[in-house]
């Protein structure tokens, strides 16, 4: 079973290296990339995932079974936030 692994932040640094960690282990399949709003990266591929933007976290905690956050706190509650409220995440 492949384990669908989402990362935040995953141009910065860290977010880098984990996306670069979980693209080259056969058991972990990048299932989403969430990047900042005003950094330029929405809409590029990384390992093969279109990057969105926080207002997209939903849609990514939809798509996996592990969300790995390198954001602020207050972002990262952003992001709970929005995915409680359209139900991701959830079960």
């Amino acid at each position: 079973m492949v384990i669908r692994v989402a990362v935040a932040r995953a141009t910065g640094k860290l977010g880098s290296i984990v996306g670069d960690l979980v693209a080259d282990d056969p058991e972990l399949e990048l299932a989403g990339a969430v990047v900042s709003s005003g950094g330029g990266h929405e809409g590029e591929s990384i390992h093969g995932v279109a990057a969105v933007g926080p207002d997209g976290s939903d849609r990514v905690l939809k798509d996996c079974d592990v969300y790995v956050d390198l954001t602020s706190p207050e972002a990262a509650e952003a992001a709970i936030g929005r995915a409680s409220d359209s139900g991701a995440g959830t079960s």
